[in-house]
């Protein structure tokens, strides 16, 4: 019999912000600690950014983890996990006969509709938007910057038969946002918070928007990960939280059961079908899944479930081990306690953690505390001044470019936090990365004349590298690597002012 809750809303309230949270060993919900210590092992060894886990079977939390300088009270960004959050309003809207899955979206949004309208578009229905049957071609809808994505999405032509086949479109969530947001008369994350939110105990979710003010829907949520497994575990209960049917059974099994084929080959995570914005998996499990490795799998034969987030660039990779370490070591019956190894994995992942930069504290270079104009061509970013200062036990960081001054610390041995405001070329239409990002940085001499700074952007899955070298006839050459959509590196040269 399963168990219903991972923790009250209260008792996760109260917790103290860097607190590891474990209800129960793993060993009396069936799963050797040793398994997990291995699975977390494979974690750091064969990828390259995972920040965080939550495990958990028969409705406990048997383990938890978070890299340091990520943390459990901060916020993810999503990427398309967002849309099972998406799907999930729209079952809430079918749960309560106010939609109907073969509505077509002309009928809901009139005013979109002109004699130009093509008969395929006219042809759309809600079901074709959840299950990627759209035959829109990918992103033609968001690629308008400044308008109204409902309006472009309609206007855009497409030559596919709706319902006739899976092309994975972004901007067919974003419909069912708006759909969400038309028939509701409220802000997406509103109607969630109301349904969804409050129910189980998910705090602090927000969203980006698209420039009509509409939830982006497919994509721009931010959560914790604590509250991605309340999610899962809702789904893997079938709806059901405590004593509150919250989602009906029939939309769970909809959502989550195989409505269409992908366009992938193989017998790989992406070839198993997908259900109403939820992929299916091997195993006979689904997943909400979004880039760069943030997933909720859910594994209904184990009664188990795991959320993560990551920043990584093989996010086929973090599933398998998902499957070579944690599956196959969940037994139908408890364990004997293994006080030892329970202990070691808590202790284990208490201490998960980044390496920082690796040097020296002093450097011998003589551009501290100087502002150097840089030149050169940039890719990312429109650097125009740079200046490394020492400031306490560690150093600050001033860069000047399209947002106006920014200043942000940087640790040595540890992490240290601040924020930087960025202006990214060819995103403002995702709208997830123009604005304040919160940064956690650490940095050293690698060499006399050499100073390294590693920068987490640890509300999302991107980083960003800052080197500076002086040379003895007092200029600077600046590099700035950014790992994350599209990513690159920066060479630029500097002279000081």
């Amino acid at each position: 019999m399963k168990k219903n809750i991972l923790v009250s809303a209260a008792a996760l309230v109260a917790l103290p912000a860097l607190a590891f949270l474990q209800n129960v060993t793993p060993e009396s919900q069936g799963i050797p600690s040793s398994a997990i210590a291995d699975f977390i092992d494979a974690c750091e060894r064969e990828l390259d950014g995972v920040h965080s886990f939550v495990l958990v079977r028969h409705g406990e939390i048997v383990a938890e983890g978070y890299w340091s300088p990520f943390s459990a009270d901060r916020t993810h960004l999503l990427y398309s996990h967002s849309k099972s959050f998406t799907s999930t309003a729209a079952g809430f809207l079918v749960d309560d006969g106010k939609l109907d899955l073969d509505e077509r979206v002309v009928d809901i949004f009139p005013e979109h509709v002109t004699e130009k309208t093509s008969e395929n578009i006219r042809q759309i229905r809600v079901r074709d938007l959840l299950t990627m049957n759209a035959g829109q071609d990918q992103e033609a809808a968001r690629s308008n910057v400044s308008g109204d994505w409902v309006r472009a999405f309609i206007s855009n032509d497409t030559p596919r038969v709706p319902g006739k086949g899976f092309r994975y479109d972004s901007c067919a969530t974003h419909i069912v946002a708006a759909i969400v947001e038309r028939k509701t008369g409220k802000k997406l994350m509103d109607f969630l918070e109301e349904r969804l939110f409050s129910k189980i105990g998910i705090t602090g979710a927000w969203s980006n928007t698209s420039p009509s003010g509409v939830a982006c829907g497919g994509w721009g949520m931010n959560m914790k990960t604590r509250d991605l497994a309340r999610f899962g575990l809702l789904y893997l209960n079938e709806g059901r939280w405590q004593d509150e049917q919250i989602l009906s059974r029939d939309w769970v099994r909809l959502a989550t059961s195989l409505q269409t084929r992908t366009d992938r080959s193989g017998d790989g995570d992406w070839s198993q079908g997908y259900g109403f914005q939820f992929w299916r998996c091997r195993h006979n499990c689904y997943r909400a899944d979004g880039a760069f490795g943030q997933y909720t799998i859910v594994m209904p034969d184990q009664d188990a479930l795991i959320s993560m987030t990551a920043g990584l660039s093989d996010m086929g990779k973090e599933q398998e081990l998902v499957w070579r370490y944690l599956l196959p070591a969940m037994k139908d019956a408890p364990l004997p306690e293994d006080k030892a190894a329970s202990d070691a994995l808590a202790a284990r992942c208490r201490a998960l953690a980044f390496p920082t930069v690796k040097g020296e504290k002093k450097g011998t270079a003589c551009g501290l505390g100087k502002s150097f104009a840089l030149e050169g061509e940039q890719k990312r970013f429109f650097f125009r001044k740079t200046a490394l200062a020492e400031k306490g036990d560690g150093w600050e960081i001033a860069l000047e470019g399209e947002c106006g001054p920014q200043r942000f610390d940087v640790g040595f041995g540890k992490w240290a936090y601040g924020e930087i405001k960025l202006e990214l070329q060819e995103f403002e239409s995702l709208g997830t990365l123009v604005g304040v990002q919160h940064t956690a940085a650490s940095g050293a001499w690698t060499a006399p004349d050499t100073f390294v700074a590693k920068v987490y952007l640890v509300d999302t899955p991107a980083w960003m590298q800052f080197t500076f070298k002086f040379s003895e006839d007092g200029t600077l050459a600046f590099t700035s690597k950014f790992w994350g959509w599209g990513g690159g590196d920066t060479k630029l040269s500097g002279k000081a002012e």
